[in-house]
This record gives structure tokens, C-alpha cells and sequence, in this order.
């Protein structure tokens, strides 16, 4: 009876950890604030993006809680079962729920009629919507769903997630989330987005994890008028 009330109890504080960052809104993302400009959101979910992201000094905490409280729930439930919930837990602590703990309070806090979307990228592109879309409470919820919902696997195809960014009509500013590590080489990527950003798009870049090739994405985000921040700020 004591297990079957600790279990428990773990699964309510997972629940609350997961709610909370979906239930907030913010104002900006990782320091960058919400512009009026058409903002697209392009998220990196290749397979690097299983990997720990360090973070802040909260972010820290929180991760080190959830590796903990994973582990505690696949050990005390054993089998399939806890298996599962282990993962749900622990799963928190990567780049990638890095990226959704964050993003979506920001897309939440996007003002009525702000112009956005979201991409995800590994070895293709996925979309939540092929155009921008105003912002309000349905086209919000859409796009947070969708984020929610994205897993990490594949590659790391960085230009040809930013080839389709630059494509979208009247896209004005892009937000590179990413540790950084693209197909090809950095170089490549900075050389032909150089060439194919004819219209001055801004490009701001965010790293995570302490294997992130923090001079690419700089350079990235420098060369296209773009602000460069870690996911440590």
C-alpha cells in the first residue's frame, strides 16, 4: 500500500512538472523578445537532441529531479509499465524538452494577431502550418500541441531546415533552436544561407548542451543581424 502511494505521488509531481511550463506564458524566449515581425520557429529534433542539456542553474535542478524521480518510478513499478513512466519522466531533461519547457510559455504569450509558425527539422522538414497564422487562443494551442508532440531521431539537416524557413512568404525573423551540429559542417550551412538570405531575415540562434558548437551558431546568428543566447542564460 506504502509503494502504491509513493508511485503515486511521483506520478502527481510529474504531472505538475509537465503542466506547469505548459500552463505558463512568457513574454520572451530565452531572453529574446516576442517582435512584431513574422516569426518563424525552427526547432532542431534530430537525434542530438536526446542528449542532457545542462542549462541554467534551475534548468540543473529540475533535470537532476527528474533523472531521479524517473528512476525511483521504473525501479518501484518494474516491467513495461514503469519502464514507460520512467521515460516520460526523464525525458524532460534532454535539449529537446529544453527547447518545449521554454517555447511554449512563449508561444502562449504571443500577443492576438502576432504572425508565427512552427518548423521542426531532422533529416526532412515538418510543419505545423505550411504559412504564418495569427496568433490567438486556437492557432496557440495548435502550435504548442504541435511542439509538444515532436521526438527526437534523424539527422541533423540544419540548411535544408533553413532553405525552407527562407522560402515561407513574408518571413522576416527565424529562431534557430539547436546544439549546433549540422550534416556537411558548419561552414556549408554559413556559406549558402550568406547567398539564399536575400532578404535580410533575421536570424537568431539559441545552443543548447555543452556539446554545442556555440562558434556556429554566433556566426550564424551574427551574419544574419540575429542575437545569439545559450540555454544557459
Amino acid at each position: 500500500m506504502k509503494k502504491l502511494k509513493f508511485i503515486s505521488s511521483i506520478c502527481i509531481l510529474f504531472t505538475l512538472f509537465q503542466s506547469c511550463y505548459v500552463m505558463q506564458k512568457s513574454s520572451d524566449f530565452y531572453g529574446i523578445d516576442t517582435s512584431n515581425s513574422n516569426t518563424l520557429y525552427l526547432i532542431d529534433i534530430s537525434g542530438s537532441m536526446e542528449g542532457i542539456d545542462e542549462g541554467s542553474v534551475k534548468d540543473q535542478v529540475m533535470r537532476e529531479a527528474s533523472n531521479k524521480a524517473g528512476n525511483v518510478v521504473s525501479d518501484a513499478v518494474g516491467g513495461k509499465i514503469g519502464n514507460l513512466l520512467g521515460k516520460q519522466i526523464t525525458k524532460q531533461a534532454t535539449k529537446l524538452g529544453a527547447v518545449k519547457r521554454k517555447l511554449i510559455p512563449a508561444i502562449k504569450g504571443l500577443p492576438d494577431g502576432k504572425q508565427f509558425v512552427v518548423f521542426a527539422y531532422e533529416d526532412d522538414v515538418k510543419k505545423h502550418k505550411q504559412e504564418f497564422t495569427a496568433a490567438n487562443n486556437t492557432n496557440r494551442t495548435a502550435a504548442n500541441i504541435f511542439v509538444d508532440n515532436l521526438k527526437a531521431g534523424g539527422g541533423t539537416d540544419t540548411l535544408e531546415g533553413l532553405k525552407e524557413a527562407l522560402l515561407v512568404n513574408n518571413v522576416q525573423e527565424i529562431v534557430l533552436m539547436s546544439d549546433g551540429l549540422p550534416n556537411g559542417g558548419p561552414e556549408q550551412v554559413l556559406q549558402e544561407i550568406k547567398v539564399l538570405n536575400t532578404n535580410n531575415v533575421i536570424i537568431h540562434t539559441i545552443a543548447f548542451g555543452e556539446d554545442a558548437d556555440h562558434n556556429f551558431m554566433r556566426t550564424l546568428a551574427q551574419q544574419n543581424n540575429g542575437t545569439f543566447v545559450t540555454s544557459k542564460m
